[in-house]
């Protein structure tokens, strides 16, 4: 007898474990679903708004810098004019991948809506963000997105973190865009001055 109740507590709690690692699991994915844009797989703008909002605590608290990144596609409306809404989705998955291979394990992509993307560079001033953020241009322009053969680019507003609120700090980085943009397109702004890029080539 003794040995069946043991038996048998044996088995529920190996169900029992076996149903929270479930629990677990599924919040787990419901989490991750709340913050994930669904069709690139870069974080959504209510996540971005907790990440950016952690960072200047993190500012006030201890000092640590930060920048981020606003990354418009150049022209997006004539890709899918031109290839499709289908060739539209691919492209910004894409640049969702090469932003990723691009970027540190701290750093965090998020999906501001449409062809907009912010890229979080925590612990890292204007030089570092500037680098990160002329090498995804670069890797953009060359990559093969679009079936013709002929190519994509981005433009980029850099804002590194100074004594702004969140909602001022979006704002410069997408005062820098706009610069990106008048200047021609496919090319990193910043507060500190235009960085020039080849001309588009699509």
């Amino acid at each position: 007898m003794a040995l069946l109740l043991a038996l048998a507590f044996g088995a529920l709690a190996s169900l029992g474990g076996f149903l929270w690692a479930a629990l677990c699991d599924r919040e787990r994915q419901l989490v991750e679903q709340a913050i994930t844009d669904p069709l690139t797989g870069a974080y959504n703008r209510r996540h971005m708004d907790f990440c950016l909002a952690n960072a200047v605590a993190r500012r006030d608290r201890t000092g640590e810098p930060a920048s981020l990144l606003l990354i418009d596609v150049d022209y997006f409306k004539r890709i899918n004019d031109t290839f499709g809404h289908a060739r539209g989705d691919a492209v910004l998955k894409q640049l969702v991948t090469l932003a990723s291979t691009r970027g540190r394990r701290l750093d965090v992509l998020f999906r501001m809506g449409g062809e907009e993307f912010v890229l979080l560079l925590p612990g890292t001033r204007y030089g570092g963000a500037l680098a990160v953020a002329e090498g995804l241009r670069a890797d953009v322009a060359a990559a093969d997105l679009l079936p013709d053969g002929s190519h994509i680019s981005i433009s980029i507003g850099i804002s590194e973190l100074g004594s702004q609120t969140v909602a001022a700090w979006v704002e410069d980085a997408d005062a820098a865009l706009y610069r990106a943009k008048q200047g021609g397109r496919n090319r990193v702004s910043a507060s500190r001055g235009l960085v020039l890029a080849p001309a588009r080539v699509m």
